[in-house]
């Protein structure tokens, strides 16, 4: 029978006899046909077995009229598994890959219910709102997205139709998800004209209905990609300002968030167009550790850009300067910046750190808002303080960086009971994972370098340099009083400075914001008599200009100037009348307006130019001190055989990096960038010893640092060893300080001397 006319004239249908299992041979082509006289059946008979057996494939399985309850539930069993066709195969794989994903899924929006709850649900945003946003980020920046997303709501549409349909009408839900399947895909109806005009009518509204849904996401991914959509997110760190420093910065701080898990969310407020900070991002290819990166365009002092990306929940807010234009007018639009997020009293509970660009405005910036939220940062100076001291130290300015940034040792501080009491001389021994540097006190004061009558009070936290904050705690004893080994007494040796013997005659290249501390720090390295002569394309009299309004005076220095036309900068020609090998000392500055690619090129085409002018014979002899910005150029630079450079962006941005983690830091930092307290140096063993005294073949790092400070308040950091090369490098705090080690004249040591209390 292929119809319900038909079924319903078979005695077995009309309940003439009374089988318990009713078996029907039929065409597989017939069987759709057959759905509304099985279903017919089913309301007639109750919950009866009917078995429907196609005949062209094998004979139909005997029925038995009189059979038991029993033998009629073992048949039914029996050819629940015997009978499994392609459809019962592949509906039981639709099922399972729906709920396989439904698995996934709902562990994910439970996890993203409790960040909601502890971030973001103070700020007021709904659950909705925060997962909407969640889910539109991970949407944009997963290139599979897109095809997972149809994939779950394919099968989300057929399986609970599939169910819908066997609950309603009837039937195996193997059935009823190709019936569904057959449905959502507007198949055509066989040659019903009935069916031809559904499946008409079907495509026209599924056409339509394909338009507005992509108009309506077209509309949303436009305001995504154009960087309007609003950021709902909760502890996150939020950098207003995308400057030349801005990459490394990023870098920096995915490393921190590594021991948090590499989950950190830093989300970037930039005035220029969010599609090409992205592009300038991708192409750099950071290493953000399993951190994320969120760009939005606007401008940082606006409320209504601020709301957008959160600046309330914010854990920490990074005003970043300006560095394309003047320093002051930088500053002023750092200024803005913070008066609108102190309108608002943003961050809730978070902290703010604003790169200043002048030391002169640091108290202005510090009396804007709560001094307890706000942590200045001047690195500019630093940099330029390297500079003029890598030109006495050569590598000077690489080692110090070893200091910041997360990869290898950095500052902490920590407080340990154990050691109140103590002389800062017992705490430097008692430390074999760390070398101590400093106390913070109970007062909030950083005192690098106390020296060793210092007693560490209540309250005080011990400054060290360590690998982690985990990897170091004091020893019960000092290692003075374990080992035995003839102590040094204290003596004086010879001047200990690094000025220069005479009057010096130093060539600066390039001009930007770094002349003002560069000339500052030469004024106390230099004797009167000294000149500075100037090689740039800036105009001579804006050069002026900028000199007179240094605050600080120079009366070691007079100033000379070289005027060069732009696009003759790095001729040949026009540096070979520089006579450059008649200076003693030669910097060479990053031209910012060329910007960060523009200015290394210019910077190495200057040095390479200059070793050609020199000839092979006194190439040696020319060991400038270049500004670099970009990683790459370090590596060129060491391939033309230049290693005493700066990388000022990087030491920019490990030093930001480092106060948003730690705020402590900070004072730290400021007290490396005065020149008034403590020098970062390179020494000879030879500097710390007894006149007539000789240098000992072997000696440890305890031994050597006890040595050091018997001259004066000089604090060990490290040591050079030998490399796989064969050449010296730099080690900073060595895990063994107690084994000595062969010592050599080519050896030095890093120190940090102070020069003033």
């Amino acid at each position: 029978p292929a119809s319900a006319s038909v079924a319903r004239r078979q005695p077995a249908l009309r309940g003439d006899l009374q089988p318990e299992i009713v078996a029907i041979n039929v065409h597989s082509q017939y069987t759709d046909e057959l759905a509304d006289a099985i279903q017919e059946l089913r309301n007639m008979r109750g919950v009866l077995p009917i078995r429907v057996h196609d005949p062209d494939s094998r004979p139909p399985p005997a029925v038995s009229h009189h059979v038991s309850t029993a033998g009629a539930e073992e048949g039914a069993s029996e050819s629940w598994f015997s009978g499994w066709t392609a459809h019962h195969v592949g509906g039981t794989l639709v099922f399972l890959a729906f709920f396989a994903l439904l698995c996934t899924i709902i562990p994910i929006v439970i996890a993203q219910r409790k960040q909601w709850e502890e971030t973001v649900k103070c700020s007021g945003e709904s659950f909705a709102a925060f997962l909407n946003y969640r889910f539109m980020d991970w949407f944009t920046s997963n290139t599979y997205a897109p095809s997972l997303v149809l994939v779950f709501l394919t099968l989300s549409l057929i399986v609970c139709g599939a169910v819908l349909y066997a609950i309603l009408v009837g039937g195996s839900p193997s059935k009823a998800l190709w019936r569904i399947f057959v449905w959502s895909t507007a198949s055509p109806a066989e040659g019903e004209t009935i069916g031809t005009i559904v499946t008409v009518c079907g495509l026209i509204i599924l056409s339509l209905l394909l338009g507005i849904v992509s108009e309506v996401f077209s509309t949303k991914m436009n305001e995504i990609k154009s960087g309007v959509s609003r950021v709902v997110e909760g502890d996150h760190t939020l950098i207003l300002g995308f400057t030349e420093c801005t990459c490394s910065l990023l870098e920096e701080l995915g490393k921190a968030r590594i021991s948090d898990g590499g989950n950190g969310v830093f989300v970037v407020l930039s005035r220029e167009p969010k599609d090409e900070v992205e592009q300038y991002v991708s192409n750099d290819a950071l290493k953000l550790r399993g951190s994320r990166v969120i760009v939005r365009s606007g401008n940082p002092v606006s409320t209504r850009d601020l709301v957008k990306v959160s600046a309330a929940s914010a854990r920490q807010v990074v005003i970043l300067a300006d560095t394309a234009v003047d320093p002051e007018e930088a500053d002023a639009r750092s200024i803005r910046t913070l008066v609108s997020l102190k309108a608002r009293r943003w961050p809730t509970n978070g902290r703010i750190v604003v790169q200043c660009c002048n030391e002169a405005n640091r108290d202005l910036f510090e009396q804007l808002y709560d001094p307890e939220i706000v942590e200045v940062v001047i690195v500019g100076n630093i940099v330029a303080k390297l500079m003029a001291q890598s030109a006495f130290q050569p590598g000077l300015a690489r080692v110090f960086g070893m200091m910041l940034g997360f990869d290898g040792d950095e500052f902490y501080s920590a407080e340990w009971p154990e050691l109140t009491g103590c002389s800062f001389r017992d705490v430097t021994f008692r430390f074999e994972a760390a070398v101590a540097m400093g106390v913070l006190t109970a007062k909030g004061e950083c005192i690098i370098n106390p020296g060793w009558d210092y007693y560490i009070a209540p309250g005080d936290k011990v400054i060290v340099l360590a690998e982690d904050n985990d990897t170091y705690s004091p020893a019960a004893r000092p290692w003075l009083l374990d080992d035995h080994f003839e102590l040094a007494s204290a003596r004086t040796v010879t001047c200990f400075g690094l000025q220069a013997d005479g009057p010096q005659k130093v060539l600066v290249i390039g001009w930007n914001a770094k002349v003002e501390p560069l000339l500052l720090s030469l004024n106390s390295m230099m004797i009167e008599g000294s000149v500075v002569e100037f090689y740039s394309s800036v105009e001579v009299e804006q050069r002026e200009e900028q000199l007179e309004k240094m605050e600080h005076p120079h009366e070691h220095i007079t100033f000379k100037h070289i005027y060069v036309e732009d696009t003759k900068l790095t001729a040949r020609s026009e540096l070979a009348r520089l006579e450059h090998l008649h200076y003693d000392r030669i910097f060479v500055l990053a031209d910012s307006r060329r910007g960060k690619g523009g200015a290394d090129e210019c910077s190495l085409a200057c040095v390479t130019q200059l070793k050609a002018i020199s000839g092979e014979e006194k190439a040696h002899d020319l060991c400038p001190v270049v500004e670099t910005c970009e990683d790459m150029t370090a590596e060129q630079l060491v391939a033309c055989g230049f290693t005493n450079f700066v990388h000022s962006n990087s030491l920019v941005s490990k030093a930001l990096a480092a106060v948003v983690e730690d705020p402590a830091v900070n004072m730290i930092y400021a007290d490396f960038m005065s020149s008034l307290r403590n020098s970062f140096e390179f020494r000879r063993i030879t500097e710390f010893l007894a006149r007539g005294q000789t240098v000992p073949e072997e000696l440890s790092f305890w031994e050597i640092a006890y040595m050091s400070a018997c001259v004066g308040p000089v604090i060990l950091v490290g040591w050079t060893v030998p490399s796989k090369n064969g050449k010296k490098e730099f080690q900073l705090n060595p895990k063994d300080k107690r084994t000595p080690r062969k010592w050599t004249p080519e050896d030095r040591l890093v120190v940090i001397r102070k020069v003033a209390d």
